[in-house]
């Protein structure tokens, strides 16, 4: 069984699928510019179970401009960095992708601005610059990522995805599931340190309405 959580810090000219179990709504004077954040994953999933998380160092970036591809600046990494923070402080241990024993998660970011698709599945940017092959994250994983629910993202305005893998059963499963996504949508406009800013609203909103994502000593 899935689970669909929405939050929102978020403006009305953008809509999720409308089957949400709970909904936070913004003030109303950010109506107009604040992201939309939404949060799905796995109920069967026990989060306290694993231990350990990588994080890919660049994010992923699909427009329609062909030219675009990965994000690896100072901002990527500023929120690249705030994943991981949010991860340590709900109690885990970041090790690097590869590392012998490897990582019981594995986490990358996807950025999406300008187009134009909706209902796709975790683990649809496979394929896409940057975004991780499965041997990314160790020699021994080889299975494809995997996973029954989907989420959308609103048209012509920007995303920001934060995609988490079970590397610690890939190979009892022979396949990497994808157990907990989050996805913050909204206007962007020009501004960098608004993106920037929102991006980071992002993931500190999507872990504040996730309490279930910590580890077993918390």
């Amino acid at each position: 069984m899935k689970k669909l959580n929405r939050g929102y810090l978020s403006s009305l000219l953008l809509v999720f699928a409308a089957f949400a179990s709970c909904k936070k709504l913004p003030p109303v004077d950010n109506l107009s510019s604040d992201f939309v954040v939404e949060t799905k994953y796995d109920t069967s999933v026990h989060f306290t179970t694993f231990k350990t998380f990588a994080i890919r160092d660049t994010i992923t970036v699909a427009t329609e401009n062909p030219k675009d591809s990965v994000w690896y600046d100072a901002d990527a990494q500023t929120i690249i960095n705030e994943v991981a923070k949010q991860m340590k402080a709900v109690g885990y241990t970041q090790v690097m992708p590869g590392d012998k024993g490897g990582a019981d998660l594995g986490i990358q970011l996807i950025g999406i601005r300008n187009r134009t698709i909706f209902n796709v599945t975790p683990g649809y940017w496979w394929g896409f610059p940057g975004y991780g092959d499965p041997y990314y994250w160790g020699d021994f994983y080889g299975y494809p990522y995997w996973n029954s629910y989907w989420y959308s993202y609103s048209i012509k305005t920007g995303s920001l995805i934060v995609e988490m893998a079970n590397l610690k059963d890939a190979v009892a499963n022979q396949k990497l599931n994808i157990i907990w996504t989050g996805i913050g949508s909204g206007q962007i406009g020009n501004s960098k340190s608004f993106v920037l800013d929102q991006c980071i609203k992002t993931v500190d909103q999507a872990f504040l309405q996730s309490p279930y994502l910590h580890q077993s000593t918390q």
